[in-house]
Order: structure tokens, then C-alpha cells, then sequence
């Protein structure tokens, strides 16, 4: 009787496996993250690359188990006490097959742990030139957003030309809290007394959602807001109108500042040192 080729055929099991897996990617290929923005986009094409080259080894570790727990279990009629005074035979390793499974799991290891430093270095720096700057005001339950290029002007909207790119200099009125644009992948801190960075570059005209991210206090869920990726003309046009609106009320806003203090008795900013202090 001729011997089974195990090797042979678990090969061919998980190469049909691979291919099936990874075509359907292919064909369908669903979203791994966030696209609308320049570091999103970066950002998901790694995550793509993670899943190409984790997929198969993902597939080999499964069909594996599967292969063993089928092939070689224990028949019906077979008797486990028959089997117990019969010494297995001896067995040496392949040490080929070690060495050339080791090669691969490290070199595998190395090369995405490399790629993905250095996407998320490009994803996470801050752009060059002098880009447009928004500072965004999170407080129990909403954001605010001020224009320091247009005079402070503040608003309750965000919104930011097309193609440019946007510095968010993020901060706290109370409590901690999370700017959260999912769509151009920005997620960052708003922390009392501190100013956190966040940077973004929005390829397309269109709206966004705005989120908190962390739980913040009982109307946390609701704390979300409209984005507005404009472009040039439109932008120019509705940061016009948002001066006339809060033309009113900037004398009662404060002169800004990298981070406010509202319980300051006078005009905030102030703190940390007090008189006590």
C-alpha cells in the first residue's frame, strides 16, 4: 500500500485556502480603515499589506491543526489500552524545515514591524510649510472651534478648505476628553491645562462626522458634530459669515491662548499659579 504523502497534501490544502481567502479580498476588498484623508489612506494600505502577508501564515497555523486533528485521530473500534504498551517510534526533527520556518517567521516579523514604523512615522508627522491651523475647545458636551487665522473667530461647525494641510491644536475646558474624526483618521486627547496636536489632510470635498471618544459624563454619547471639507471659494465664504454672526460676541471671548481656564475669576486664561501659590 502506497504511503500518504501528508506533506504534499496539507501543501496543497492551504495553497487552495490562500487563494480563496486572499481573491476574495481581492474581488470585494473590504475596508480596513479610514480613506478620506491622505494619512488614512496611507494608514489602510499598510493595514492591506498586513493582511496579504498575515493571511497566509494565518491559514497555514489553521489547515494545519485541522489536518492533524482529522487525519490522525483515533479511529472507531481502535482500543487505547492496545496502543498504551506499544512504544512509539523514534522520531527525528527536520532540521531543514526548522531552519527554513525560523528564516521566514523572523524575516516575515521584521519586514512589517519596519513598514509599519515607518507608515506611521508619515501618518503621524506634522506637515511642513505653515499649514492652516483650527484650534479645537472640547467641553462637557460639545466642541467649539476657533480660527486664530481669521481673527479667533468661533464656531460651533467645523470646517476646513480641500487639499490643505489642517494643524488641529486640541485642548480642555473640564474634563478629558476625544477629538475623533474616523474618516480622515484623526483621534486625539483634549486634556485640561494642555494642548495635544493632531494633523489631517482631506483630499475630497464632503462632510464628516465628529465624535468623543471618551467617556466624558452622562451625555457623552451625544457629544458629535458636523465636518466640512470646502472647498476654497466656499470656505472663504462661510468663514466670512461666521465672523458677521460672532462679530457680537468678540468682546466677551477671551484672547487665545494654547489652553483656558474658565474658573479664573477675571477674563480666562490664568492658573496654574494662584495666590495660594
Amino acid at each position: 500500500m502506497k504511503e500518504t504523502n501528508h506533506g504534499r497534501r496539507l501543501g496543497l490544502i492551504w495553497v487552495i485556502a490562500t487563494v480563496i481567502v486572499e481573491a476574495y479580498f481581492v474581488a470585494f476588498n473590504p475596508p480596513l480603515g479610514p480613506r478620506s484623508s491622505v494619512a488614512g489612506f496611507g494608514e489602510a494600505r499598510t493595514m492591506e499589506l498586513f493582511f496579504y502577508v498575515g493571511a497566509p501564515i494565518f491559514l497555514f497555523v489553521v489547515v494545519f491543526m485541522l489536518y492533524a486533528a482529522v487525519t490522525f485521530r483515533r479511529r472507531r473500534g481502535e482500543s487505547l489500552e492496545a496502543e498504551a504498551d506499544v512504544e512509539p517510534p523514534f522520531a527525528r526533527g527536520n532540521g531543514r524545515a526548522t531552519f527554513y520556518w525560523s528564516l521566514i517567521s523572523i524575516s516575515t516579523v521584521v519586514f512589517l514591524a519596519g513598514f509599519g514604523i515607518f507608515t506611521l512615522n508619515d501618518a503621524s508627522a506634522a506637515p511642513e510649510g505653515r499649514p492652516f491651523t483650527v484650534q479645537v475647545i472640547a467641553q462637557q458636551w460639545h466642541f467649539t472651534y476657533r480660527y486664530p487665522d481669521y481673527g479667533g473667530v468661533e464656531s460651533l461647525d467645523l470646517a476646513v478648505p480641500v487639499g490643505r494641510s489642517v494643524t488641529f491644536d486640541i485642548t480642555s475646558l473640564d474634563v478629558v476628553h476625544d477629538f475623533w474624526i474616523y474618516d480622515l483618521d484623526v483621534k486625539q486627547d483634549a486634556v485640561p491645562g494642555q494642548t495635544t496636536h493632531a494633523y489631517a489632510l482631506a483630499p475630497q470635498v464632503g462632510n464628516h462626522w465628529i465624535v468623543c471618544d471618551e467617556l466624558c459624563g452622562i451625555w457623552h454619547g451625544y457629544m458629535r458634530g458636523p465636518m466640512y471639507v470646502l472647498s476654497e471659494s466656499n470656505f472663504t465664504t462661510w468663514i466670512h459669515r461666521q465672523q458677521q454672526i460672532s462679530q457680537a460676541l468678540h468682546g466677551q471671548l477671551p484672547t487665545i491662548h494654547g489652553v483656558y481656564y474658565p474658573d479664573t475669576p477675571s477674563a480666562y486664561p490664568a492658573a496654574p499659579q494662584s495666590s495660594a501659590q
